[in-house]
């Protein structure tokens, strides 16, 4: 299944081109896919989720937390001096979307586990749409997808999957749970909708690895298991021949150090192990890597972590992608172009190949990185990149989770930049309270949104020239128009195709130019009737104007017979195609 934000249109094709004739046959089966975005408002006439109590902290947990019976459930929880009622049961609220056994999966079955093969596709034009999980909320990082180890090589690319996959029972605490690392730890509600109708293990959104299920309950009664794997990927597993949906309303904790810690004096390669080990080849591409931008091989870990992400927060979007080497891997991380998801792949090859435990996280509309530390355990570490057009739902009078610890690693200007950008996107009048996203994002990123840039004579937001991101200027990305950007042919390898709904079907072909040569680095966008109707993908074309892509059929699609159009927006090059 292509990346979640690769699922996304980019901008609709214009100019008139005539919409193709290929057909797409529908069949029954399943699959699910996800959308994001962020937001806090309160709603005068919502309901009250929480209320502020003064002097209120953790201590009156036991008195809030009241029930009766052994199976007593907590009614509420204290954040930041703020009462934080249960969550509402029922079901499935407006914009929220059930999760089943295919979520994250790129194959069929419910056992399939998620990886993550990277694009040349560096810059993203879209609005995205997003329903909390929790409360309060840590948009946009709500934990949907981790993965912590190189798992195999398409093609001469490394793709990114779960080392082990084999489930390990997580046990039902109870909320007078004491904290088993001894550190202090953050309680949050978790309320989804969860669909076993596709299979009996579903995966479930978690707030940070190593929490902890302090009480869960369903919407109807039904008896689950809760599992995670080596990621610290959580799953729900029906114990009954229950095939529907229920609702999980659950409490967890977790430590407070993942959310920002002090980074601890100790080498690099403290924690190296089998797990974090790469393909020999990848490897030594990485530690090169390492060492042009001045990372030794064996290192103290704060200078290592600050060089890692002064780096890879210094990539800006661009529409051009940095030249093809024949290595995605190195392209990506020497050319500092890209959004999140470009960002956080790179910097976990490059961290796994100096001994450092790291995981890329990804959900709807995110990605991020999680390292491991000694005596700290995981901490997440946002690379920005996020995306700048949201859809926000259901996050009415909902709190936004702030760390207690400030970021410990260099903002470079880029990437305060980005997050000035997003904060000064305020709602206009005409926007609906629930679309005030920009704001929230910028709280939830740890920044203010009077911010700019990096004080002046802080050496870590300096990138060094060498390194200097090589992104073409606006004027040379917009310098192209429809009358001269060159005319481009799609030749499609079939004509008609077949799928299952929750499978992927196989799309491929050539664009060419007028004098016959291969248009390279082209995008190529696949959908369903028009060339603004529901996108089933994107792929590129690589040097030689070759493409070829798996495209995943919505679960929600109806059995029939569809026109296919396979096409593309152009770029400052080529004039928008589409295939005859």
């Amino acid at each position: 299944m292509p990346a979640l934000e690769d699922i996304r249109s980019r901008r609709p094709v214009r100019s008139g081109i005539e919409y193709p004739r290929y057909t797409l046959d529908v069949t029954s089966r399943w699959l699910l896919g996800l959308t994001f975005g962020i937001a806090t408002v309160a709603h005068a006439d919502g309901p009250t989720l929480h209320e502020f109590i003064p002097d209120a902290h953790d201590g009156d947990l036991p008195l809030l937390m009241s029930g009766e019976g052994d199976d007593a459930k907590p009614h509420a929880i204290v954040y930041d001096g703020e009462f934080v009622a249960a969550p509402e049961g029922g079901g499935l609220k407006p914009h929220e979307v059930p999760l089943n056994a295919k979520t994250h999966s790129d194959s069929p079955g419910p056992s399939a586990s998620p990886t993550f093969r990277p694009d040349r596709i560096t810059a993203f034009h879209d609005t995205l749409g997003y329903y909390p999980a929790f409360s309060p909320s840590v948009a946009p990082f709500k934990r949907m997808m981790a993965l912590d180890a190189v798992v195999r090589m398409d093609d001469g690319v490394p793709v990114l999957g779960v080392r082990s996959s084999s489930p390990e029972p997580v046990a039902v605490t109870g909320t007078a749970s004491a904290s088993p690392d001894s550190g202090p730890r953050d309680r949050f509600w978790g309320s989804v909708v969860l669909d076993f109708s596709a299979g009996t293990r579903v995966p479930l959104p978690s707030v940070a690895p190593r929490s902890q299920i302090l009480s869960m309950r369903t919407e109807p009664p039904i008896r689950l298991a809760i599992e995670k794997d080596s990621a610290d990927n959580y799953f729900a597993r029906t114990l009954s021949r229950f095939r529907k949906q229920a609702r999980l309303i659950f409490l967890v904790d977790a430590p407070r150090a993942y959310f920002n810690a002090p980074i601890p004096n100790a080498p690099s390669r403290a924690l190296a192990g089998p797990k974090t080990q790469l393909p020999r080849t990848l490897r030594e591409d990485a530690l090169r890597f390492a060492s042009e931008i001045g990372i030794p091989r064996q290192g103290p870990l704060p200078q290592v972590l600050r060089a890692l992400a002064r780096h890879f927060r210094s990539f800006v979007e661009s529409d051009v992608p940095p030249p093809n080497t024949g290595s995605i891997y190195l392209d990506l991380a020497r050319g500092r172009r890209g959004v999140c998801r470009h960002r956080a792949y790179a910097f976990v090859i490059t961290a796994l190949a100096l001994g450092i435990p790291a995981r890329f996280l990804q959900n709807e509309v995110h990605a991020w990185v999680e390292v491991e530390m000694p005596d700290v355990g995981f901490m997440r570490i946002d690379l920005g990149g996020a995306a700048h057009g949201v859809e926000a739902h259901g996050f009415e009078d909902r709190l936004i989770y702030q760390p207690s610890a400030p970021d410990p690693l260099p903002k470079p200007e880029a990437y305060l930049r980005s997050l000035s950008s997003i904060a000064s996107a305020e709602p206009t009048s005409d926007q609906s309270p629930e679309n005030a996203t920009s704001s929230t994002l910028a709280q939830s990123l740890g920044q203010q949104p009077s911010t700019t840039a990096a004080a002046p004579n802080d050496p870590s937001s300096q990138a060094p020239p060498s390194q200097a991101p090589s992104s073409p200027s606006s004027n040379e990305a917009s310098s192209g128009t429809q009358n001269d950007r060159r005319v481009v042919k799609l030749q499609l390898d079939d004509r008609k195709y077949e799928a299952f709904r929750g499978r992927t079907m196989v799309v491929s072909g050539r664009a060419l130019d007028a004098q016959g040569g291969g248009a390279s680095e082209l995008r190529i966008e696949v959908r369903t009737s028009t060339s603004d109707g529901p996108l089933l993908g994107v792929t590129a074309t690589d040097a030689h104007g070759w493409f070829h892509g798996s495209f995943g059929i919505p679960a929600n699609t109806p059995v029939g017979d569809y026109r296919l159009w396979v096409g593309s927006p152009g770029d400052r090059r080529y004039a928008p195609t589409a295939a005859p």
